[in-house]
């Protein structure tokens, strides 16, 4: 099985192609559900501030902004819209659970954030 169809958990590597380097991921959105003791990320883990870490969570530079000074440069993603393309047949209380596939579009610097490892 290869990435795209395997699930994404806590712990995961995300990058965002305005970015310059990748970050790691934190689900929130479920408790309960896990994967080699991971808990399996859903649509829902895309809150800004919350789900990168650790703090101050970015993906480095952010190519359209990095003639500006920092903090001004750095890639924050901001989430338009929940992931796109998660497991459709399956649940984790009302969220679709997120697989290596998904894909997240960030209002900042108009980049697509992906999944670089799932986690597993």
């Amino acid at each position: 099985m290869g990435k795209n169809d395997q699930y994404v958990v806590h712990g995961a590597t995300l990058k965002c192609t305005m970015g310059n380097k990748g970050a790691t991921w934190r689900v929130s959105s479920n408790r309960k559900k896990k994967i080699h003791n991971k808990k399996v990320a859903s649509i829902a883990d895309c809150v800004p501030g919350v789900n990168l870490f650790p703090m101050p969570a970015t993906f480095g530079i952010c190519k359209p902004y990095a003639s500006v000074p920092p903090p001004g440069n750095l890639c924050t993603p901001i989430p338009v819209g929940p992931w796109k393309m998660p497991y459709m047949t399956k649940d984790l209380k009302g969220l679709r659970p997120l697989l290596g596939r998904c894909f997240l579009t960030c209002g900042r610097g108009g980049g697509v954030i992906t999944v670089k490892k799932v986690g597993q």
